[in-house]
């Protein structure tokens, strides 16, 4: 194809010459003469092993032009490429502005030419900034064009671009409609990855959870140094053999959205660590403030429910996780003791919590935590949610059927599973889907 690309920067250079060596025709573009003149003579203005080798010669084979007008760019690509910078302004905020102006204005080029050409934006911005740049493209369109805008966001390494671009984790692509997707099947011809479809949305979002969760990877790494270091500890080896683990702690485990944690062990060890840190005054900012966000998973909760002012809420579940009567750090039970403190009737079914069966230990918790557990936990599903205004989907018990229950208009269900089995009769709040 001739692909188009916006921006001849770090990210665009990669681009011009990675999908040259795929075969395709490559028309750059940027307001700067000095980087479109280089980029004809077979330069670009980054350093990366391999990249200039691989622009000088496809440049020489005559694969590559380049304008700094954006509307002839435009009018001989099949799609655009959007790798403009989004810096970073005062107090780490995003300015997207040029991203802005380029894609309404490669809008309003296509619409002088009458061409649908698709625009991929590489450029990383949040989706806030991708919903309102599409509506004010979709205005400039009107509905004399598709709006053929996508997300797709790149996973390129400083140092190793170009090995990462033939070799990418992933391949995604957030597309607005059919016309967006048209181009994309066929940009990555013998590149062996993994693609992935979704909307625009989740595609941006996409980028922040990765590149967040690695800066997270590596405050996790350095915290777990500084405290295994004050006690004598080689973390290095310790961290050496975390990573063998991968059915738990490199795998998916653990990360999808949910409610907060509980159970006798997470919460434990992690106030182990962070005490003896505080003690011996090392500084793990990170892990001390994991307990805090757990909480307000919770509190978050509370407070979205609250804000229907119900009279009573039913529980779905008690217990720290499935399949256990285990109470200890229950963030079912502290979110039923914040809704009985704020005045609400709280009913909770868990047939794994049968007063009569329970464990002296379960019991005592109980007991200590919620002493009047005796009005809460009922046997009854059906009672729970007919005397109840809202219901908590902590957890879908396989003995259920939720569809059967006396559901009725104006209830609200939220659900913190999120496994597409609910009821359609109360209206179904997804925790964060």
């Amino acid at each position: 194809m001739r692909i188009g690309v916006v921006g001849l920067g770090y990210v665009g250079s990669t681009t011009v010459g990675c999908m040259a060596e795929l075969g395709h025709q490559i028309v750059g573009m940027d307001v700067d003469r000095s980087r479109t003149e280089a980029l004809m003579a077979g330069a670009v203005p980054v350093t990366e092993p391999g990249l200039n080798d691989m622009v000088t010669t496809h440049a020489a084979q005559g694969r590559i032009t380049a304008f700094t007008d954006l509307a002839s760019g435009v009018r001989e690509s099949d799609c655009v490429f959007v790798c403009v910078g989004t810096p970073s302004g005062r107090g780490g905020s995003l300015d997207a502005s040029t991203l802005r102006s380029v894609v309404l204005e490669i809008m309003r080029a296509r619409l002088d030419q009458g061409r649908v050409v698709p625009v991929l934006v590489r450029s990383t911005a949040l989706p806030v900034f991708h919903r309102e740049i599409m509506e004010q493209a979709r205005d400039v369109l009107g509905d004399r064009q598709p709006l053929a805008y996508a997300v797709h966001p790149e996973f390129l390494r400083e140092g190793t671009a170009v090995a990462d671009f033939f070799a990418p984790p992933k391949i995604v692509f957030g597309t607005s409609d059919d016309a967006a997707w048209g181009p994309c099947p066929d940009l990555y011809p013998g590149i062996d990855a993994q693609v992935l479809h979704c909307g625009p949305l989740e595609a941006a979002m996409l980028k922040y959870a990765d590149n967040c969760f690695h800066a997270l990877k590596v405050t996790f790494a350095n915290e777990i140094g500084l405290a295994g270091t004050e006690m004598g500890v080689d973390s290095r080896e310790v961290m050496r053999m975390f990573c063998e683990d991968t059915k738990l702690n490199i795998s998916s485990k653990y990360l999808r959205p949910g409610f907060a944690y509980g159970g006798s062990c997470l919460g434990k060890d992690l106030g182990a660590l962070t005490a003896y840190c505080r003690r011996e005054y090392v500084d793990v900012p990170m892990l001390a403030h994991v307990v805090k966000s757990n909480e307000r998973q919770v509190e978050q909760l509370v407070e979205r429910i609250l804000s229907h002012s119900p009279k009573s809420v039913g529980l779905f579940g008690l217990a720290f996780k499935a399949n256990t009567d285990d109470l200890r750090d229950s963030a079912l039970l502290k979110l039923a003791e914040k809704l009985r403190g704020k005045g609400v009737k709280v009913l909770a079914y868990d047939p794994a919590l049968d007063p009569e069966h329970l464990c002296a230990l379960n019991l005592c918790y109980l007991r200590e935590t919620a002493p009047h557990y005796e009005e809460m936990l009922t046997t009854d599903p059906e009672a729970m949610v007919r005397e109840s205004d809202a219901v908590v989907l902590g957890r879908h018990f396989a003995s259920l059927n939720l569809h059967s229950l006396p559901w009725r208009e104006g209830q609200r269900l939220y659900d913190l599973e999120g496994t597409g089995t609910n009821p359609e009769t109360p209206e179904v709040i997804g925790l964060y889907w």
